[in-house]
């Protein structure tokens, strides 16, 4: 590394034991192992106590700073607390010897605070906002927080053009000039494992966290309705839930395929690399994403992929894959997936699409385009 090379100090302090299988931890992963050997010494990591032991062992190349805004020995008063994290983590922060602070995450609400560090800023979606009442106490919470945000921060990524406009829908005054679209990378990495094919055979997969808004239940019932014209079983993969538990269950005992649902969770990457490779088809009815990995992931590996149109996913699947609308109708799914298993796309169509994902979605090009960003402060 040139001495000259301002050093960055990474904030991976999203990532919690609990938590390493979501999403916002994978992103920081992922990134992680794309980062050239040359340039390791220009990179420290900021974590939790709870993960330092963790991270060394994966990640050994590269120097930690561990801290715990979360400890017992902050006040008791909500204000007060936050006010002692924030200030907590701004000393820590600049007595990192970095002068770039990369925050690749838009959640840890302390993180805001302005520092002497040049800050850049991943913004993922806007539904902590969304979600809300409009104007109600929580959304005006939020919406100060993005402010801030924002506000302090040097350069503003988003992980795909539906999260930059739907960003500046909220905030129409940030200057365009700090915003910058990188998509998020995806890579199949080759795995040795081999699941039971015996059990896990002919079958469609869902792999999404097992809550309302990413609309298992239009899954669910467009299956019902077409379950005795085809022969597949279906696989599904998410950590189990209330939403799952008094909703989906239920629904798939009332209408009698309980023998044909196998749910799975907390799988490795290779054993669900393994399901996207041999299913039948994959499907995604999302409701809500700001990028949406697994429709790309499953089409990576071959598998032909049905999927909603909402928000990001038209832009980040490129209208590649066969889609349906309204999200939420289970008569037109179940046709769409009808039509699908009846007209399986070729090999060459399918390798065709995995492609053009792999190009788009590298580790490399996303690497190079923050290396830019840093590189410009």
């Amino acid at each position: 590394m040139k001495t000259n090379m301002k050093k960055i100090l990474i904030d991976a302090t999203i990532i919690r034991i609990e938590d390493l299988y979501k999403s916002l931890p994978i992103y920081i992963f992922r990134y992680l192992a794309s980062i050239e050997k040359e340039e390791y010494s220009r990179y420290k990591i900021l974590v939790l106590d709870e993960v330092l032991d963790y991270m060394k062992q994966q990640y050994s190349m590269f120097e930690y700073i561990a801290y715990n805004p979360y400890t017992d020995k902050m006040s008791s008063n909500r204000i007060i607390k936050f006010i002692q994290r924030c200030r907590l983590y701004k000393k820590t922060v600049e007595n990192s010897d970095c002068q770039i602070l990369f925050v690749p995450n838009d959640l840890v609400t302390f993180s805001s605070i302005k520092t002497t560090l040049k800050k850049i800023t991943v913004i993922h979606d806007m539904k902590s906002i969304n979600n809300r009442t409009r104007f109600s106490v929580n959304y005006i919470i939020n919406w100060i927080y993005y402010h801030q945000l924002l506000s302090n921060s040097n350069k503003i990524v988003t992980i795909s053009n539906f999260t930059k406009q739907d960003l500046l829908k909220l905030f129409p005054r940030t200057n365009l000039n700090k915003m910058q679209i990188i998509y998020n990378s995806v890579e199949i990495l080759p795995t040795r494992i081999e699941i039971q094919k015996d059990i896990y055979n002919n079958y469609i997969l869902f792999v999404n966290t097992l809550i309302p808004y990413k609309n298992i239940m239009t899954f669910l019932r467009a299956f019902s309705l077409i379950k005795d014209k085809i022969h597949q079983n279906i696989i599904i993969v998410g950590k189990t839930t209330e939403h799952w538990n008094n909703e989906a269950i239920p629904f798939i005992q009332q209408n009698g395929f309980s023998h044909r649902v196998v749910h799975l969770e907390n799988i490795s990457n290779g054993e669900l690399i393994q399901l996207y490779q041999n299913a039948t088809l994959f499907v995604t009815t999302s409701l809500k994403e700001g990028f949406g990995y697994t429709p790309i992931e499953a089409a990576m590996c071959g598998c032909p992929v049905i999927s909603s149109t909402c928000e990001a996913l038209l832009d980040t699947t490129k209208e590649l894959l066969h889609y349906y609308e309204p999200a939420q109708d289970a008569k037109i799914l179940s046709r769409k997936i009808l039509h699908v298993l009846n007209n399986t796309p070729s090999k060459k169509e399918l390798d065709g699409i995995a492609c053009k994902y792999k190009e788009l979605y590298s580790p490399e090009k996303q690497y190079q385009s923050f290396k830019n960003i840093f590189n410009s402060l």
